[in-house]
């Protein structure tokens, strides 16, 4: 029996604005919506914040290689 084997994406979502504090929920769908339907699974997201304000998101993907 072979071994499962993975690959992975992280995908870097910022907040924009002038101050850089908002963000489009409904695009950020869009893109997890856009992996899911390629095959990818998310596995973790990381909150990149300074000061307490968030300045990043990143979303970490993985799905098996085929």
């Amino acid at each position: 029996m072979a071994m499962r084997r993975f690959e992975y994406k992280t995908v870097k979502i910022e907040p924009k604005g002038f101050w850089g504090t908002k963000l489009d929920p409904e695009k950020i769908d869009e893109i997890l919506n856009d992996l899911g339907n390629q095959g990818w699974e998310l596995v973790a997201m990381q909150d990149l914040e300074l000061n307490g304000s968030s300045w990043s998101f990143h979303y970490t993907f993985k799905r098996e290689k085929i």
